[in-house]
């Protein structure tokens, strides 16, 4: 919901509430009739109360129609068509499967993979902290074939370029064998 249905939203909680409010005093007798007779004759005829209930009644309905709209966020997919039919994979399916190839890597300390869809296949951005003792071209030359063959062979995609960038290098060592 964005700021400006966040806004109508609270102005029109507010009137409800009022409005809420005067009804309960008056089923409690606070309010004598009288008094609610004479502030409805007020506004009758009054091109203001017009207009505001002209406004709530817009914002009622948006409000009606946010509500009746589906709220399922359909993730990006990639549909590949042979002759028994369609085939649908998610961008956050061929991510699964990059995740998998970078747990595979003990020379990898932590990921973060971002998959865009591209006009022909994918594109695979890893950020990647690593260990201090790799060779970092050969690391990175080494995952891109990896990861560039097992989606195409996993998941039939085709994967246009994979970006990795270093974004830190862990000063861990690695967990030395028991005997």
């Amino acid at each position: 919901m964005n700021f400006f249905d966040r806004f109508l939203l609270a102005i029109y909680s507010l009137v409800f509430s009022l409005v809420s409010i005067a009804v309960i005093m008056f089923s409690l007798k606070t309010i004598r009739f009288e008094y609610a007779i004479a502030g409805l004759t007020l506004l009758y005829g009054r091109t203001e109360a017009l207009a505001t209930g002209i406004v709530l009644l817009l914002i009622g309905i948006r409000f009606l129609f946010y509500s009746l709209k589906s709220n399922k966020k359909v993730r990006e997919t990639i549909i590949k068509s042979d002759e028994l039919g369609k085939i649908a994979i998610t961008l956050d399916a061929v991510e699964s499967l990059v995740l998998k190839v970078i747990k595979d890597n003990e020379n990898i300390k932590d990921s973060t993979i971002i998959v865009k869809r591209q006009d022909k296949g994918v594109s695979i951005i890893l950020k990647l902290v690593v260990n201090y003792d790799v060779v970092i071209p050969d690391i990175a030359a080494e995952l891109q074939n990896t990861i560039k063959n097992f989606i195409e062979t996993t998941a039939g995609v085709p994967v246009s370029d994979i970006q990795i960038n270093i974004i830190n290098i862990s000063n861990q060592s690695k967990p030395k064998a028991l005997k």
